[in-house]
């Protein structure tokens, strides 16, 4: 517990309501349903080989609750998860996690 990073970015209702969407599409019909968002930083390789780096969300699902509850910290008043190393914890600093249909998730 004394490794875990501090939430220092917020979430916009554009966001939420994204992860929100792709929750319930996925909860619709799982065996067992996402339960808590993780925000993440991720290296992408695309498949011509150019690499590019962004926030990722994603979830853990209901079966994981209890081995993750002590990792899990809020924002804006949603359980999260804030799956991050020191390497990267500064690229959130004062950020806000953002979606947008023709970006994807990002951070601004």
């Amino acid at each position: 517990m004394n490794d875990l990073l501090p939430v220092n970015f917020t979430i916009s209702h554009d966001a939420l309501a994204e992860a929100e969407r792709i929750k319930a599409e996925y909860n619709a019909t799982a065996n067992d349903p996402f339960d808590v968002l993780t925000v993440a930083w991720g290296l992408y390789q695309m498949n011509d080989g150019k690499r590019f780096e962004n926030v990722i969300i994603s979830f853990y699902p209901q079966s994981f609750r209890s081995s993750i509850e002590p990792i899990i910290q809020s924002v804006a008043g949603t359980p999260v998860v804030f799956f991050t190393t020191s390497e990267y914890h500064s690229r959130f600093a004062g950020k806000i996690v953002d979606h947008r249909s023709d970006r994807g998730f990002f951070l601004r």
